[in-house]
């Protein structure tokens, strides 16, 4: 008899290693250069800490605070400056926070940014990046200069013992500065000599004004009609709109891309009032405010128009591309015909460090799950216009044929049985045609405008001979080649505007063709 014999092994207790924690320099060039592939992801990270100090200083200040952020972009000294006008930051505050790696006192709270590396995203971009700021009721200006050129050498540096506090402290210094010739209270962010990055799109007005007029939380603009009620709607239902002012120097003041008129392939959408709606969590929670602008369906909107998409905002900022919900649709390119914006307000919800996407959880999934069969509904809306669009655009070659063809047998030297094949052929399409206008597809105007055009037609073919000539005139040619000629006759009358013209012509077609058929 066998079994199995349980030995009972004593293993060993579990214990702290007993070397030091090791932090390598190179976590730094993770969190700064490696972090962020789009460089005018820079501004949104300034332009972001500047809405979290925004919204601070409107809880805890007793005055109203504005919310204002000005940028000042210098071509030639290649310099960039971004300042907001916020209550700033006290001394210690000041320099705690912008050397702290990771460590933000915004987590836990509704701020937009939590992590504590936004701070660092101007780094990669530039020589030296400088922090300044001045407090509210203080006479001093502090500033904290970030050597970005010392940082890319001792980041190659062969040093493997250099730790991320000590290449930061090799790499940062301090100073005081009188409060004289600057504002009451700010805060700003320096970056001097700019770095050629790609197209040198971070130096480049109209490329930062577009970037952060869709990801910024600027407002509506005021020639969107439906910025007010989306605003209200927004507000109303948990989302943190509190729009930043932001300029940039010689540019004006930056909104949200959307218009009123918003051109397609050269015609302009009809924008339909906004679909609004809240979407619950599981917990019958309000995770996600939405707004859709539903319009004509006309195609793919261009990416000039700075809409295309179905996007997502946390906190007012977009998360992502244009195209972060496009696996929602049955077909993805229909993605790109919608004009319309998610803003997350569940806290369980949250985006990635690099902001391009949300940290994969079951309550984003629930999220996007529940927000699929709007995707659908848009996708269907989406066919619909194409098929539509499709058959407006074959019944109105069927009408233009058609009056082509009483053109052609209307003229008073028209062969008849150039006329009796034209009356076939437009008795045929009359009837297809007025089928279609009893469908839905003939609508509004330009159902009117149809049925106008076709009555028109049927009157028209009404005084046209009854009878052709008793004899036909192409009898002599073999059948098979009659239609041929018969086609021929037909084109010629038709882009011959004189008749007798068209007659000698082809007088002399069918004269020719005889004689080549006549025996030698």
């Amino acid at each position: 008899m066998s079994g199995l014999v349980n030995l009972q092994v004593k293993l060993p207790q579990w214990k702290k290693p007993a070397h030091e924690i090791f932090i390598g320099k190179d976590v730094l060039e993770l969190l700064s250069t490696s972090m962020y592939i789009d460089p005018l992801t820079m501004y949104r990270e300034y332009i972001q800490n500047a809405a979290d100090a925004s919204d601070s200083d409107k809880d805890h200040a007793e005055v109203h605070h504005g919310g204002t952020v000005q940028i000042k972009i210098n071509r030639q000294e290649r310099s960039i400056l971004i300042s907001d006008d916020g209550l700033g930051l006290g001394e210690r505050d000041f320099y705690k926070r912008l050397t702290s790696i990771g460590g933000s006192a915004k987590r836990g709270t509704n701020a937009r940014g939590f992590r504590g590396v936004g701070r660092l995203a101007g780094l990669a971009y530039c020589q030296e990046l400088i922090f300044r700021t001045r407090p509210a009721g203080k006479d001093a200006v502090y500033e904290l200069r970030w050597d970005s050129r010392r940082i890319r050498d001792l980041l190659r540096s062969a040093d493997a013992h250099l730790d991320l506090a000590g290449i930061i402290s090799e790499s940062i210094e301090a100073r005081t500065l009188s409060a004289a010739g600057y504002p009451e209270h700010f805060f700003q962010v320096e970056l001097r000599n700019v770095v050629r990055h790609r197209d040198d799109r971070l130096l480049n007005e109209l490329e930062v004004s577009q970037y952060l007029s869709q990801v910024a939380p600027v407002a509506f603009h005021p020639e969107f009609a439906f910025g007010k009620d989306i605003a209200s709607y927004l507000a109303a239902n948990g989302v943190r709109y509190t729009p930043l002012s932001v300029e940039i120097e010689g540019s004006g003041q930056i909104f949200r891309p959307h218009r009123d008129k918003i051109i397609v392939g050269g015609k302009t959408l009809t924008l339909l009032p906004p679909d609004m709606f809240t979407t619950l969590d599981r917990d019958g929670e309000c995770s996600a405010v939405t707004w859709i602008l539903h319009h004509d369906y006309l195609g793919s909107l261009p990416k000039s128009t700075m809409v295309n998409g179905w996007r997502l905002r946390s906190g007012d900022v977009q998360v992502g591309g244009s195209d972060i919900l496009e696996d929602l649709f049955p077909e993805s390119r229909f993605n790109g015909w919608a004009i319309a914006e998610t803003h997350v307000v569940s806290r369980k919800i949250i985006p990635n460090g690099r902001r391009d996407n949300y940290e994969q959880s079951a309550h984003f999934s629930d999220l996007l799950t529940r927000l699929t069969p709007t995707a659908k509904d848009i996708a269907h809306r989406c066919r619909t216009s194409s098929i539509t669009r499709n058959a407006l655009q074959r019944h109105e070659a069927d009408l233009a044929k058609c009056e082509e063809g009483i053109a052609i047998a209307s003229k008073a030297r028209t062969p008849a049985f150039v006329v009796a094949s034209l009356r076939d052929e437009i008795t045929t399409t009359l009837s297809a045609l007025e089928k279609s206008t009893q469908r839905e597809l003939f609508t509004g105007s330009e159902g009117d405008a149809f049925q106008l055009r076709i009555k028109k037609i049927t009157n028209k073919l009404k005084g046209l001979p009854e009878e052709p000539d008793s004899a036909d005139a192409l009898q002599d040619f073999p059948p098979a080649q009659r239609q041929i000629i018969k086609d021929v006759i037909e084109t010629i009358y038709l882009i011959e505007s004189s008749s007798d013209a068209a007659d000698r012509l082809v007088g002399k077609i069918l004269s020719k063709l005889r004689n080549k058929r006549k025996p030698k």
